[in-house]
């Protein structure tokens, strides 16, 4: 028995066929039919770019119709997008919140972000309200430790969190730009890019902005990183190849004590840092005129026992561009 195609199978054909518009036509009269898949493709498609125009306010309200209409997939994605506001679609983070509570009675993740951000010093839109004392350990460059900058329940939320998303570290080919494995870093990482970042790891995001005296646009999207026994990250920099929207500041947290070795040290300025359980080290990348600083040359040293984790986030010059490609219809 021959098997009728999805309205999504029908869009794709039609994509094939550069039929992007009526594509487009045909999942809208099927979104407005109740047709939740639908709506979960047209907001992919916003989302990525790769079919017709990105629009992120766009894509985020189809995330939320999407989940209305049973997609139960795409109600984190909505959240994420009202908390943070990606791309300028404006933050909604009241609206993010009570969606996510009301969720938190079905999902034992939300019900975890509602507890954790509950323990939060956090202002109506997020941001922390306390200031962050830190310490010296080099002042020029710049290099500061913030004791306790995440709580004992959020280096946990964060550790569960990456598990299921750990894979190989990858860098920017310097010549090519496309990602590789990493030739010098032997860990397993898990990024959370604005769509897997929940209003948790949004306040985190802000807490490290303002730990940082950056605005939360100029953040690469966090990381956490495991090294297991002999894993390590040999001696390097920061920076990236071109010094367009270079990579400024360096923030880690410590996520975990249980290991031996597995210290980041600079061995231009004979400092080492482990770090305590939420501990936090910040340090600049460039010199005053934006060139890469060599005395901030480091090196994850190996794990010689038990497996670290640790929060990685770079910070850039200026905001990312989240406008995704260019020349795509509608």
């Amino acid at each position: 028995m021959t098997q009728t195609p999805s309205v999504t199978d029908r869009a794709m054909t039609l994509v094939q066929r550069g039929m992007v518009r009526e594509a487009y036509a045909l999942l809208e009269q099927a979104m407005a039919a109740g047709n939740g898949l639908a709506a979960a493709t047209l907001a992919e498609w916003r989302l990525s770019g790769q079919i017709i125009r990105r629009d992120l306010a766009v894509a985020r309200a189809l995330y939320g119709r999407a989940a209305e209409l049973g997609i139960d997939a795409a109600a984190p994605v909505h959240i994420a997008l009202l908390a943070n506001g990606a791309g300028g679609s404006g933050r909604r983070w009241s609206d993010a919140l009570a969606l996510l509570e009301k969720r938190a009675a079905v999902d034992a993740w939300s019900e975890r972000q509602v507890q954790l951000l509950q323990a939060m010093a956090l202002t109506g839109t997020g941001d922390p309200t306390q200031s962050l004392a830190c310490s010296v350990r080099n002042e020029s460059p710049r290099i500061r430790v913030f004791p306790d900058f995440l709580s004992v329940t959020e280096c946990s939320y964060l550790i569960d969190l990456a598990q299921p998303r750990l894979q190989p570290s990858v860098v920017i080919h310097p010549q090519t730009g496309q990602m590789m494995r990493d030739p010098i870093r032997s860990a397993k990482a898990a990024g959370f890019p604005f769509v897997l970042e929940d209003p948790v790891l949004h306040a985190i995001n802000r807490r490290i902005a303002a730990a940082t005296g950056t605005s939360y646009e100029q953040g690469e999207p966090l990381q956490v990183l495991r090294y297991d026994r002999g894993d390590e990250y040999k001696l390097h920099l920061d920076t990236l190849p071109s010094g367009d929207n270079q990579r400024i500041v360096t923030f880690l947290v410590a996520l975990n004590t249980e290991f031996e070795g597995g210290e980041t040290g600079f061995p231009e300025l004979d400092l080492q840092w482990r770090g305590t359980l939420g501990e936090a080290l910040l340090f600049d990348n460039v010199t005053a005129n934006g060139q890469p600083e060599p005395l901030v040359r480091h090196a994850g040293r190996p794990v010689t026992r038990g497996t670290k984790y640790l929060l990685s986030k770079w910070i850039r010059a200026r905001p990312l561009d989240l406008s995704g490609p260019p020349g795509r219809p509608l």
